[in-house]
């Protein structure tokens, strides 16, 4: 859902024309533009392959091409098998669906998550921890929240502790959590997490929305029996994700309608780009955020850096030691065609604490000042320079 906050009146009030070849975007996390070759394979199928892929005649063979190029093309760069691939409209509704339907296949499942989750994980476990209509039918389990540490990850021996002490029995509990925060950047250590939740037959499920673009895939997906990507944090548009599980894991929640075939062949040949690049955008937001802190830094603004050492590249949250009115910071900084933001666009507020920063053990005055800003693939580094000068400009 959209943000309903009094900052989105402002904005619409103001009518500053929305120009993206003059705009400052740096919120890559919300969103990746669609690069310019996806648009291409996007149109392609538009034009060529718009059959219903369930149709038994030469249109709809040529609509299920795509999706079997598609799991394809995910099955290389993921490094998993093909066959467990399932497409979906988002990376929300695909976290509902392995929630949901792993609960509704065994009602007693326990689910253990971390205190920094996104909205589209916590939305569902809100639902079966208080089991209120939402949650499947009987669903009996329990929802454990568990700390994390200053920057970010979680203990691997407390988590140990919590499955021997509270969860001991083999297949009674799942594990679910995020590689890469998506407000901090912070990294989990999902190998030695991953072998933790095997001693006791814990299902592991990674939220790989954001790590998808951020992380080789090496780092994490042979570490986890479910994952989930977004094709529009991987500059493919909306609509399209995926849910990649192992062999025997059912979700009986999925429901099939007709797919979104041109959106299958966009995130299909993003990927594929990915593949080509990811490396070096890596080292290239890596170098971006380095040269951004240096800039930032040079303005004399007073702010500390909450994103860890260890951390995924091209995430640089912030905070600001003095007092900053932040709606009218944003406000402003949007004024002057610079696109940030705090939280995740899920959430439905703009003020207040960041609860990821304040679950890393952040004192409430940081957790209130905060900012994320997300590069990507065709940030730059003028970009810094032109938020260190508008920042200037608004906070003196």
């Amino acid at each position: 859902m959209a943000c309903k906050c009094e900052l989105r009146r402002k904005i619409r009030e103001a009518a500053v024309p929305w120009v993206p070849e003059r705009t400052v975007y740096m919120d890559y996390n919300a969103t990746t533009p669609v690069d310019p070759r996806v648009i291409g394979a996007f149109e392609r199928a538009c034009r060529r392959t718009w059959g219903n892929p369930s149709s038994l005649h030469s249109a709809g063979s040529a609509g299920w091409n795509e999706l079997e190029q598609l799991n394809s093309a995910a099955s290389d760069f993921f490094g998993v098998n093909a066959d467990g691939f399932e497409l979906c409209n988002s990376g929300t509704d695909a976290i509902a669906a392995i929630l949901f339907g792993l609960c509704s296949r065994k009602n007693d499942l326990n689910i253990i998550t971390t205190a920094v989750e996104h909205q589209a994980v916590r939305h569902p476990l809100f639902h079966l921890a208080r089991k209120t209509p939402l949650a499947p039918r009987g669903y009996a389990g329990s929802v454990l929240t568990l700390p994390v540490d200053y920057n970010g990850m979680l203990s691997v021996p407390l988590l140990e502790k919590t499955f021997s002490r509270t969860f001991p029995g083999p297949g009674s509990t799942a594990l679910i959590l995020s590689p890469v925060n998506h407000e901090t950047g912070s990294i989990q250590p999902v190998k030695e997490i991953a072998a933790a939740a095997r001693k006791f037959g814990a299902l592991v499920i990674l939220d790989s929305v954001q790590a998808a673009a951020r992380l080789q895939p090496s780092e994490w997906a042979p570490f986890c029996d479910i994952f989930c990507i977004s094709g529009h944090k991987l500059y493919a548009p909306k609509g399209t994700a995926l849910i990649w599980s192992r062999p025997g894991i059912r979700l009986s929640t999925i429901r099939r309608g007709t797919e979104n075939v041109p959106g299958a062949a966009a995130l299909c040949e993003a990927l594929k780009l990915m593949k080509l690049q990811q490396q070096d955008e890596i080292k290239m937001l890596e170098a971006l955020c380095r040269d951004g802190v240096s800039i930032l830094e040079k303005t004399g603004l007073g702010f500390t850096i909450e994103t860890p050492e260890k951390s995924a590249p091209g995430i640089l949250c912030i905070s600001f030691k003095s007092d900053v009115d932040l709606e009218e910071l944003l406000f402003m900084l949007n004024r002057m065609n610079i696109c940030i933001s705090r939280f995740s666009a899920c959430s439905e507020r703009l003020s207040g604490q960041s609860a990821v920063l304040r679950a890393m053990g952040r004192p409430a005055k940081r957790a209130s000042g905060s900012i994320r800003i997300s590069l990507g693939r065709f940030s730059r580094r003028d970009d810094f320079y032109k938020l260190a000068s508008a920042l200037k400009t608004i906070i003196n």
